[in-house]
């Protein structure tokens, strides 16, 4: 264990395994549509920046429902203007979908989709890494993880909304 000194008064300690752990958001939501249409409508790069926090999509590359397709997305963060390349990983059509973030914060992101009373449950869990080392670790503590979390709610939010929406 080190522990890390952060002015007079705190004391961030931490073990080799906690350090060599990406930091994680995920979020939960209940889509009242079938899981089919849910899944479908969240692979489609043209259909993400309607529900997401993206400005625009490019580069799209094969069927975004097979493995190795890939897009570039840009959106903002901090003030910052990053682009992601989203590459499938695995993909369990209408279940599962992983992709591997590359550009601004490398990482995974997975979807889980089951099929429940009131509707699909989607759990959405995003796996990042943040470049400088211990300051970088403190930026994501400070900051980072909170915008993250909260550009995660709201593309969840917005899938939601997209999907019921009757004028799709």
């Amino acid at each position: 264990m080190r522990s890390i000194v952060l002015g007079a008064s705190m004391t961030v300690s931490e073990t080799r395994d906690q350090v060599r752990e990406m930091p994680t958001v995920e979020a939960s939501i209940v889509i009242a549509c079938p899981i089919e249409k849910v899944f479908v409508t969240m692979v489609n790069p043209k259909d993400i920046p309607r529900f997401a926090p993206v400005q625009a999509v490019s580069n799209v590359k094969g069927d975004p429902q097979e493995k190795g397709s890939s897009a570039d997305y840009e959106y903002r963060f901090g003030g910052m203007k990053l682009t992601q390349t989203m590459t499938v990983l695995e993909v369990q059509a209408p279940t599962e979908i992983a992709y591997e973030m590359s550009g601004g914060f490398p990482g995974r992101w997975t979807y889980n989709l089951e099929q429940g009373t009131g509707g699909t449950i989607v759990k959405t869990t995003v796996q990042y890494s943040v470049p400088g080392g211990i300051i970088g670790r403190i930026a994501d503590w400070l900051v980072f993880r909170r915008m993250n979390q909260g550009n995660l709610d709201r593309g969840q939010l917005g899938l939601k909304r997209f999907c019921e929406s009757s004028a799709r």
